[in-house]
């Protein structure tokens, strides 16, 4: 549900082999807000509308559409930054293959440390996908 706006993103981008043009690039990071324009005003999608629009925002303000930072950028939409960007990395695209879930996890924490995504959130991510015999995270002074 979160990229639902990406259906009016042509396919000739969103199946783009090579690396998108700033004109393609930037019709890309517009799916966030027509998503909310699709939720419309239902009131059955009020939660999901902040989610569809903020979950590509970074916690240093460099992310889209808003450029939010930190505390603005609701909570549930950080969470769903963390579930996202692990999906894409774990899958195919025409542009690239797949991370496997372990490297994905290592560019997770790489993107938390740059302050793009929320560093609790990775680590407990990082620890559930890693399962519960292995050092955490923070055990391991990755993250805060």
């Amino acid at each position: 549900m979160h990229d639902v706006g990406k259906i009016a993103i042509p396919d000739s981008i969103l199946l783009k082999k090579g690396r998108l043009t700033p004109e393609e690039y930037a019709l890309m990071k517009r799916h966030p807000v027509i998503g909310v324009e699709l939720c419309g005003r239902l009131q059955s999608l009020t939660q999901v509308r902040p989610i569809v629009r903020h979950h590509h925002e970074r916690l240093d303000g460099s992310g889209y559409p808003d450029g939010l930072r930190g505390a603005e950028i609701p909570l549930l939409a950080q969470i769903i930054a963390v579930v996202d960007v692990f999906d894409a990395l774990t899958t195919v695209r025409p542009y690239r293959g797949a991370m496997t879930p372990a490297w994905a996890c290592e560019a997770l924490i790489e993107d938390a440390t740059r302050g793009w995504l929320n560093p609790d959130f990775v680590s407990v991510f990082v620890d559930l996908m890693r399962g519960p015999s292995s050092p955490s995270a923070v055990d391991l002074g990755i993250l805060r």
